[in-house]
């Protein structure tokens, strides 16, 4: 073992840390200060992790912890409402608190996460890439709809409306594919409707910044409630 860990043992059993509180409440606050580094957007973030030895802290092995917040948004990635977390455990850098290191998990042990996508958020993501159709995401039981305008034949902007088939495209993104859209009103027709569900097909990332992968989603009235576990290559 690193002679730099075998100090900072010998340095918490005398400090009376053994008993595993302090460090723990410690490292909840390092694990959660580093979440709120890496989210732009943060809401009632709580991080709860199992009483922690010294003996797997200078190991860098957390058992089970949980993580939850209102709300949570990574970097390019929408805004996730009702973050749930589960995990029966983790890996991560030995010594990451005391020397001061980022907090990086290396290995997730069986976990799961889930949270909600809202229509507003689906919204203002779809705005961001697809500005020239004025698109809004409406969100009912099983289905997912869209409106907008679009400039037919030069004519000037029309209103479109929308139904569109959600999908998972990889294991960290989904995609919006339009199967029936009407403008001014109007069914196209079938040459038509492909050029412009085409321009409509958006794919868009769930960016999570640990190693899980989507597993499942459900569409629910007014939002998207998406599911994840552990990467694959964790569970051997």
């Amino acid at each position: 073992m690193d002679k730099r860990l075998i100090g900072i043992g010998i340095f918490l059993l005398l400090t009376g840390l053994t008993s595993g509180a302090l460090l723990t409440r410690a490292l909840e606050q390092k694990i959660k200060g580093a979440i709120e580094q890496q989210a732009p957007v943060v809401e009632d973030l709580a991080v709860e992790l199992a009483p922690l030895s010294v003996g797997d802290f200078l190991k860098g092995r957390i058992s089970e912890f949980t993580v939850s917040a209102k709300r949570l948004g990574f970097d390019e990635g929408p805004v996730f409402e009702a973050f749930s977390l589960r995990s029966k455990g983790m890996q991560i850098e030995p010594g990451a608190l005391l020397f001061q290191q980022r907090v990086e998990i290396k290995k997730l042990e069986e976990t799961y996460l889930a949270f909600n996508l809202s229509e507003s958020e689906l919204t203002a993501r779809i705005r961001r890439d697809l500005p020239a159709f004025e698109p809004v995401v409406f969100i009912k039981e099983g289905a997912v709809e869209l409106e907008g305008t679009l400039d037919l034949f030069g004519q000037g902007r029309l209103p479109f409306r929308a139904t569109a088939a959600l999908e998972k495209a990889s294991d960290y993104s989904l995609r919006l594919t339009p199967h029936g859209l009407k403008v001014g009103g109007i069914t196209l027709w079938p040459e038509l409707f492909s050029k412009y569900a085409q321009q409509l097909t958006w794919e868009f990332p769930l960016t999570v910044p640990w190693p899980l992968r989507l597993v499942n989603f459900e569409v629910k009235p007014g939002v998207i409630k998406v599911e994840w576990r552990e990467e694959k290559g964790d569970q051997e």
